[in-house]
């Protein structure tokens, strides 16, 4: 009789109970020496040999060293501080009191803190993560000896998302009320895998003049009275040259003394420099308190520093502390604005900066307009020389001139019209600027009804595209004949600018969603540069507001019914926003217009996490122009696959769920090449 499925699962205990048996165990009460064996991990709790194993010195300085040690327990390496001043209660509570701080600064950019105690020896210890890598001090003196492999590691870029991690770093602790005080680029580390910790706490404070900001359950552990250094020793702590001036002259310490530090980082990473000059501790101590603050453009005359963020680091590293940045997020805006591509708050750029900035946001745009502005250039210069070349001819015989001039203003009123229709989809791009254009050409009064009737119907879907209602409406009425789906557009606008009265002013994420559901007045290709226009101006998009202009993108990009439009299932989770598209009929997420914009529709959803499983995309190139960190795949089959590394390379991926068996070991292997790390699982049934 073949065995059952539940035949096959005793069979272990039969043969468990046969071999007990055989050696004379009793099968209901295993041995102490087989419980030993079956129970690995809760032996071990129980054992009292030494938890902790010392392999070798990390690293040593005034307060502490660090030895990598081996966790006999957790079975893992860990970092293992004890203190370097012991002669004192004080001296080893000062150690603890660090310890137990940290511990307490629950944030993804601050060492976590595993167990504190003492040893056998006596000796107070604490134990937390062991970050490899180096510190941000040994990048930045490699990157100052001219070192290719960390130029090519660290590019700017980069380094300014570490930054803006130790940060983050910062304004938790602030948030706890907490103030580190010795924020130096020795405290950082900066992991082989993008990790960044801030560490080295032991000169912190815990305020207790005003409220904390964080989650009550965060603080548990956070009472001033113990934690902070109640020696009263008068001793001036911290790093020279990352000080601030308060901290050398002994006054009150506040938020702007880490900012202070904050800036001073932020001009080491820029220049490679300390931003004050001394021969000797004391000097640097003094020109802290003087506030002579090198000049960062003069540290490399020939090749200085970004101008933007040299102006966020000097005003970080004002003399009085009121004189800096509010709070270290005020600090993160403007460091945001710049990796954006927007002028510092700060700088207060002029013109030609922003004009500058504004090519470099749009260069594909301004290639266009740069190559029109040349043909309008050239043609100009043509019919200049026709026109000189006429009047000669008008000089010789003026009758002549007077025919040649009215043919002439004829040709060009024909030509000018013409020009105008055979803009097509680039007059929709430049919109703004071709709106001034058709107003010039129907002021001209011998113009032609038809060619005046398609220039208002132009002007008026120009207008409408830049959520210029009444404009569009009074141009519609102009027109003498309206055809159904112009009609019912003159409808729409008469409808939204009864409640959207000034015409730049931009419609909210939902209305505009709405609006773009009326199929009767508009088609597919119009929402699209509904969507680049408003897109391209809206200052600060809302992901759960967004999500509803969204769902109906993915509707008009993937040709599907609108009649009704699901819901997106976008949570926000601790790590970020998560999107799950699986089961859905999607697979175009890209909005393009040719030669001139292409945009991922997902991107404005500042996405951690999507889920695309079990959906009909097939093309890898649709996941372009997007910044996630979790992609979920299962059930998908992209192509081509041979660049599908790269295109996930791109994406900023961190993790990769794919079904187990859908994509060749080699092809998995290649992704994994870039970090990323790939996840196969079971598909569904």
């Amino acid at each position: 009789m073949k065995d059952s499925p539940d035949n096959g699962k005793k069979r272990p205990e039969r043969r468990k109970k046969l071999l007990r048996q055989f050696y004379g165990a009793d099968p209901d009460k295993p041995s102490a020496e087989e419980l030993e064996w079956t129970t690995p991990i809760l032996h071990s709790l129980k054992s009292t040999d030494a938890r902790y194993r010392k392999l070798d010195p990390i690293a040593s300085g005034g307060e502490k060293s660090i030895v990598r040690t081996f966790d006999e327990r957790l079975k893992r390496c860990v970092a293992m501080a004890h203190p370097i001043k012991t002669e004192t209660p004080d001296d080893l509570e000062q150690f603890l009191r660090e310890a137990q701080l940290t511990a307490n600064l629950t944030h993804p950019n601050i060492v976590p803190i595993y167990n504190m105690g003492i040893d056998e020896a006596g000796t107070p210890f604490f134990t937390m993560e062991l970050v490899p890598g180096d510190s941000l001090k040994d990048i930045i003196d490699k990157l100052a000896e001219g070192d290719k492999t960390y130029e090519k590691r660290y590019p700017l870029g980069t380094l300014l998302g570490i930054y803006n991690k130790v940060c983050d770093a910062v304004a938790y602790a602030h948030s706890c009320n907490v103030l580190h005080l010795d924020i130096k680029p020795d405290n950082i580390r900066v992991g082989q895998f993008g990790e960044v910790f801030l560490c080295d706490w032991g000169l912190a404070h815990v305020g207790l003049d005003r409220p904390p900001t964080a989650a009550p359950q965060e603080l548990n552990g956070l009472d001033g009275e113990i934690l902070n250094d109640m020696t009263l020793s008068g001793i001036m702590k911290g790093t020279p040259g990352f000080m601030a001036p308060e901290q050398v002259s002994g006054g009150e310490k506040t938020t702007q003394t880490d900012i202070y530090a904050l800036g001073a980082i932020l001009y080491t990473l820029l220049t490679h420099k300390l931003p004050v000059e001394g021969a000797h501790t004391n000097e640097v101590l003094e020109n802290t308190r003087a506030g002579r603050i090198v000049p960062p453009a003069k540290r490399h005359p020939a090749r200085p520093p970004n101008r933007s963020l040299c102006a966020v680091a000097t005003k970080a590293l004002a003399t009085e502390p009121a004189g800096r940045y509010a709070t270290v997020q005020e600090l993160q805006a403007d460091i945001n604005r710049f990796l954006a591509g927007f002028p510092t708050r700060v700088e207060r750029a002029g013109l030609h900066t922003r004009l500058m900035l504004l090519t470099q946001r749009h260069k594909e745009l301004s290639l266009w307009l740069i190559a029109l502005l040349s043909v309008f250039a050239l043609a100009m210069g043509i019919n200049l020389s026709v026109i000189r070349h006429e009047k000669e001819i008008g000089e010789q015989n003026f009758a002549l001139y007077k025919e040649e001039q009215e043919k002439s203003l004829k040709v060009g009123e024909e030509l000018a019209t013409l020009s105008y229709h055979a803009q097509g989809v680039r007059s929709y791009v430049t919109a703004r600027n071709m709106i001034p254009v058709a107003e010039r050409l129907l002021e001209n009064k011998n113009l032609d009804p038809a060619n005046r009737t398609a220039i208002l119907l132009e002007k008026a879907r120009m207008h409408f595209m830049l959520q210029q209602f009444n404009a569009a409406r009074d141009a519609l009425e102009q027109a003498p004949k309206l055809d159904t789906r112009n009609a019912a557009m003159l409808e729409l606008c008469r409808q939204y600018a009864e409640f959207k009265t000034n015409d730049h002013d931009l419609l909210p994420d939902g209305d505009l969603a709405e609006l773009m559901t009326h199929t009767e007045a508009i088609n597919r290709d119009f929402c699209l540069f509904l969507y680049y226009h408003y897109t391209r101006r809206i200052p600060e998009i809302n992901p759960s507001e967004h999500t509803k202009l969204v769902a109906v993108m993915l509707f008009w990009l993937n040709e599907l019914s609108l009649e009704n439009i699901p819901e997106l299932k976008l949570t926000k989770r601790p790590e970020g926003w998560h999107l799950d598209l699986s089961h859905s009929p999607y697979s175009a997420y890209l909005v393009t217009i040719p030669l001139i914009y292409r945009q991922n529709v997902l991107a404005p959803l500042n996405l951690h996490a999507l889920d695309i499983s079990h959906t009909p995309l097939s093309l890898a190139r649709e996941l372009r122009k997007i910044d996630i960190r979790e992609l979920r795949m299962v059930g998908v089959a992209l192509e081509p696959q041979d660049k599908l590394p790269w295109t996930l390379g791109n994406l900023g991926l961190e993790r990769l769920i794919v079904g187990r068996g859908e994509y060749p070991q080699a092809l998995l292997n290649r992704i994994r090449s870039k970090g990323i790390e790939v996840i196969e699982e079971e598909g569904e049934e």
